[in-house]
This record gives structure tokens, sequence and C-alpha cells, in this order.
């Protein structure tokens, strides 16, 4: 993962409720602006060439009401796609259950402003699991966002974020890992205080 996006714009971290086919989902949502036009950021995030260099190629039915399958074995069913604002797709792992993922865009002059919205009713997903290599999806989504802005800007990638374990990570990146995954422990906690627990997603 190269250096120079390990200190990428802040992101935005707070936390919601959604339902979602897998049942009543605890949603979390980050924002975040990218010095890149809105076309240029959804041509990033959708074009299978793009999505290549620094994800993994999607396969499938690109096209809303298709299916998609990423290399790492994720696969998933496209929900909503309006170009260039909304992409809503389904998202399961291997052995996983099924998640949502969303993200909408919005033009700001020669910037995008991205708010990305991952809803799951796994519980205590967006954390660490210290005896898996999965991503947690707090900080995992987080350095998706940082591939997204590294391509964007020319970088090139050894490995994609489909094959890269967070327990592979080392120095400043295991470092800036950890140091989101307190982040969203944190948002978390003062979520809850704010908001009446729901059993199971806390």
């Amino acid at each position: 993962m190269p250096e120079p996006y390990a200190s990428a714009a802040p992101t935005e971290r707070t936390f919601g409720r959604r339902q979602i086919q897998a049942g009543h989902a605890l949603m979390m949502v980050l924002g975040r602006t990218i010095d890149h036009p809105i076309g240029e950021v959804w041509a990033a995030l959708t074009d299978p060439d793009a999505l290549e260099q620094y994800v993994g190629r999607p396969e499938g039915d690109l096209r809303r009401g298709g299916n998609y399958e990423l290399p790492d074995g994720t696969r998933g069913a496209i929900l909503r796609c309006d170009p260039p604002r909304l992409l809503t797709v389904s998202f399961t792992r291997p052995g996983g259950r099924t998640a949502e993922l969303e993200i909408h865009l919005a033009a700001e002059d020669s910037q995008t402003r991205i708010e990305l919205k991952y809803a799951s009713v796994r519980s205590g997903f967006f954390l660490i699991d210290s005896e898996s290599g999965e991503w947690a999806a707090g900080p995992g989504w987080e350095f998706f966002l940082d591939h997204v802005t590294g391509y964007l800007g020319g970088e090139v990638f050894e490995e994609t974020m489909g094959v890269i374990g967070w327990t592979s990570l080392e120095g400043e990146q295991l470092r800036l890992y950890r140091e989101r995954n307190a982040e969203w422990a944190r948002t978390k906690e003062e979520w809850d205080q704010e908001h009446e627990a729901v059993p199971g997603l806390s």
C-alpha cells in the first residue's frame, strides 16, 4: 500500500440504522472530500478496468439488477445505479452475512464529496477482530477510500485491496489501521450514548 496516501484527507465518522434485506442493520457512515471531479471519481468506483487496479476486477452482469463477484470471492447484486451520484450494492464475503454498501457522490467545484454507507446485521463488524485476518469495516473502508484517491492520483498498486489482510500491514500502515480502529470504537461509544441501544446491534 503506497505511503503517500497513509495520511489521506480527514474522514468524518458516524453511525446510523438501516433496514436491509438481511434485517435491521447497524450502519456506519464515512464522509470525505476527494480532490478530483465527480466524473473521475465515479469512473474509479464503477469502471472494471479501474477497479482492477486497486480492488480486483469485478466479473458478472455489471448493471442495475445484475450480480458481480470479485477475485477474493466477495459477491453481491447491483441494487441501484444513478450515474454519477449513487451506487448501492449488496456485499457478501465468503462465508459471511450479506451487507449493503451505498456510495453517494456530490460535486463541489473541482472536488467531490463522497459519503460511503455500509450496513450489516453482524455485531461488531466495524471493529478489529484479533482472531481474524479480515479487515474490520471501519478502518477497512477508510483504506478503500485511500486506494481510490491513490488510483486517481496515478499510484500503481503492487497489491490490490482484495489480497491485502490487515495482519500483513507493517510500520506506518499498521499504526494508522490501529488508530482508525480506535477512532471507530470512540465514535460508536459516543453514538451509543446519544441513542438507545438496539439489542444485537451494540
